[in-house]
């Protein structure tokens, strides 16, 4: 009975908390629906009569429309860079043994407590020295600081994965002929898809939420959505409704990726906790 109890008073507060977690989604999307007259009496006191899609409209047409292919680009531009460089580096890291093992391993991990705001400043020398602060090979740049970045979580996640794939399997793939390419491809890749799917999702929700990077190394023409939802409010011009539509927009494609993986990434958290 205690248990039962337990577990119930878990499932109500966890609950609880979604509720309230849903708060700002839900004002989010009744604000994007409505009139901005409406939203500023209080969008509660909103009628179905009321609804409209201008403000999804207005968003679209006042700029968000030229931010979605930059978007694209830098987003799977990055994680597919991580993918396939991290696959490379966990699978060496999880099944070869060399020089510096250890020193390289801590070195690509404090990637990931480093503020990019430390070296965003250097940067932009050095991307104008390789001729990446220019015309299309912007993305370009982006993209390798995005991968930089990424390939200490990268080789975090799944070099934990490429770990707990049997010795046997890769033995016997060796007993075959197969390279460590081969080993890589058909046999740690496949039994490690849950992890691969949830770093995929991880990077594609930090590259595509953020600002700092697509404001300060692209120019207008290259940059984000996220730039593009910035840029909707200015301080001498209220658009909370535009800015909440297109805030409903942006987050539309990592939520749809999140829905049709969904069930890989719960494998991929859940990997490990049981054994056997």
């Amino acid at each position: 009975m205690r248990k039962r109890l337990t577990v119930t008073a878990l499932y109500g507060s966890l609950t609880a908390a979604s509720l309230v977690w849903m708060v700002p989604v839900v004002t989010a999307f009744a604000i994007s629906v409505l009139p901005i007259g409406q939203t500023r009496s209080g969008w509660w006191h909103g009628g179905l009569s009321q609804l409209t899609l201008a403000n999804y409209r207005d968003a679209w047409s006042q700029g968000l429309s030229q931010y979605v292919m930059p978007s694209f680009v830098i987003t799977l531009g990055s994680v597919v860079a991580s993918l396939l460089l991290g696959s490379l580096a966990s699978y060496a890291f999880a099944r070869l043994e060399f020089r510096f093992k250890r020193l390289t391993y801590f070195l690509l991990l404090t990637t990931m407590i480093v503020p990019v705001q430390i070296i965003l400043i250097p940067l932009l020398p050095w991307l104008r020295l390789l001729g990446l602060a220019q015309g299309d090979l912007q993305y370009l740049g982006i993209i390798l600081v995005h991968t930089a970045f990424g390939a200490g979580w990268a080789v975090f996640m799944m070099s934990a994965f490429f770990a707990d794939v049997p010795e046997e399997l890769l033995e016997a793939a060796r007993l075959d002929g197969a390279s460590h390419l081969d080993q890589l491809r058909y046999v740690v890749m496949p039994l490690a898809l849950p992890g691969l799917v949830s770093f995929a999702i991880i990077d594609f929700v930090f590259v595509w939420n953020d600002l700092l990077l697509g404001l300060t190394l692209l120019d207008r023409d290259h940059q984000p959505l996220t730039v593009g939802l910035a840029n909707l409010q200015s301080p001498h011009l209220a658009q909370e409704n535009l800015v909440s539509a297109g805030s409903i927009m942006v987050v539309l494609p990592p939520l749809l990726l999140f829905i049709a993986l969904n069930r890989f990434y719960v494998r991929g958290l859940f990997a490990g906790g049981v054994k056997g």
